[in-house]
């Protein structure tokens, strides 16, 4: 598989199992060609769940170092320093972000306003999630997704990331909160919010995170969100949102063969020599 790579990797930096050093060993053990760490961006309210000030400090200190050391030595797999930052973070922070990182994934988790002074989640507590749809939308699963997807497609555009960070994200707790990601007004709000994110970056991540937990049997986004991606002429990276570095390359293969069944010809993987990304065929 030559596409081995993940640009979308957790440690106990944030919210992830694995230390930087087990996941280094992982996709060493794996035969990845290049790895980039995306542990999430301080944002200044929900610090159990991303980066502190002193912690995204130590982060780009180790991570330097490692980087160093695997170029100097020419060893695989080649380091990348990326970050996973919500579209919440305050505009200063994301400004420094682009300036420290090698590369940033745009993702949308939070709703703008604390919900009884909690912060709600798309991906959180589902009970929590329920309650605001409940209280905040009236019930209509459907509005809070296009509340959900106009945040995601308004901060992709405002901040132009370099990967589009699991897309359709809402869906997790579908069952939960009673929203239908079959019907078509849903469809519509999603691809109207996909047509928009395009403007502001033209990579989306396949992201098999869902599979390795064990809450989805699919990769995010959906399919009907790849196709229209693919006819808008964007480009795709496979991504293992790996929090857990025994599930670094999780359903890889068999994603790769669903996208090329899907008409995409090649990926885009981190890059192993002077450029960020490297075209892969499928």
């Amino acid at each position: 598989m030559n596409f081995l790579s993940n640009a979308h990797t957790h440690t106990t930096y944030c919210d992830g199992k694995s230390t930087v050093a087990e996941q280094l060993a992982t996709a060493q053990a794996l035969g990845f060609v290049s790895l980039g760490f995306s542990s999430h961006a301080m944002q200044g309210f929900d610090w159990k769940y991303c980066m502190s000030v002193e912690g995204q400090q130590a982060y780009l200190t180790e991570l330097r170092a490692l980087q160093n050391r695997q170029a100097v030595a020419g060893l695989a797999p080649k380091i990348y320093i990326g970050i996973e930052q919500d579209a919440l973070v305050p505009e200063e922070q994301k400004a420094r972000n682009h300036a420290n990182f090698d590369y940033i994934i745009g993702s949308t988790h939070y709703f703008p306003e604390p919900l009884q002074g909690v912060w709600v989640a798309v991906d959180g507590d589902p009970e929590l999630l329920r309650r605001c749809v409940t209280e905040r939308f009236g019930g209509d699963a459907l509005s809070m997704a296009e509340a959900y997807y106009r945040l995601h497609a308004q901060a992709i555009r405002q901040d132009a990331p370099d990967i589009i960070g699991h897309f359709d994200l809402v869906r997790k707790y579908a069952a939960v909160i009673g929203l239908d990601t079959g019907c078509t007004a849903y469809h519509e709000t999603a691809l109207t919010a996909l047509e928009s994110a395009y403007a502001g970056c033209r990579l989306l991540e396949v992201n098999t995170g869902g599979i390795a937990r064990g809450y989805e049997q699919t990769p995010f986004p959906a399919g009907f969100l790849l196709d229209a991606w693919r006819e808008l002429g964007g480009e795709v990276t496979l991504t293992s949102d790996c929090h857990d570095a025994r599930y670094m390359d999780c359903a890889f293969e068999a994603t790769a063969t669903m996208l090329k069944a899907r008409g995409f010809r090649r990926l885009l993987r981190l890059g192993t020599g002077g450029v960020l990304w490297d075209e892969v065929p499928l």
